[in-house]
């Protein structure tokens, strides 16, 4: 599945870049991190875990005022609770794939999809410390999901953002229990080459 994402991404790099304006960027920033669990029609929400994300993205201009931007991501994400005492940390290679509006030259709003693959995590529960578990019955490697972004270039090449990625996929493998990920993001990109 991983591979066919990839693949995709690929090909749509290549059938933008060919014929549009494009520049290369480098992202980093931090992560507010949190799950929603699902069980019986009650959902809770535990403690927020603070991460990182980082990468590299592609922005290639389609039209006047829109721009396609598709990135690959190293992202954590996962919980923290304090009764009983436990965080989760699971580490993804991430693709989303945003559509932005240029309001002004320098503010871009837009959303877009994400798809994931969970590479490893760990589970510590009351200072005992587990890898994660992705085995039948346990949890799912793949997530997927929805964006929301906003953005403003501070100087030319140099872009902050906050966006808030609401997951689809349950990321446990129960028919009972519905686990998602959320998480609101802060970054940093650094743009080589010009809008």
């Amino acid at each position: 599945m991983t591979n066919k994402i990839l693949l995709a991404l690929v090909l749509l790099f290549s059938i933008f870049t060919s014929k549009a304006q494009t520049r290369f960027g480098l992202k980093g920033g931090v992560n507010l991190a949190n799950v929603s669990i699902t069980s019986g029609g009650v959902t809770v929400t535990p403690d927020a875990l603070t991460s990182f994300h980082a990468g590299v993205l592609l922005e290639t201009r389609l039209t006047e005022r829109t721009l396609l931007q598709p990135n690959l991501l190293f992202s954590q994400k996962g919980y923290e609770s304090q009764s009983p005492s436990s965080k989760s940390t699971v580490n993804y290679i991430e693709i989303p794939i945003n559509l932005l509006y240029e309001v002004t030259n320098d503010f871009t709003i837009g959303g877009g999809i994400y798809a994931a693959h969970a590479i490893n995590g760990k589970v510590v529960i009351q200072g005992k410390s587990n890898d994660y578990d992705f085995s039948a019955g346990k949890a799912n490697r793949f997530d997927m999901g929805v964006n929301l972004i906003a953005g403003y270039e501070v100087v030319e090449g140099l872009r902050i953002s906050i966006n808030y990625t609401l997951g689809t996929a349950n990321i446990l493998d129960n028919t009972y229990l519905k686990e998602t990920n959320k998480v609101w993001g802060f970054s940093l990109t650094k743009f080589v080459g010009e809008r």
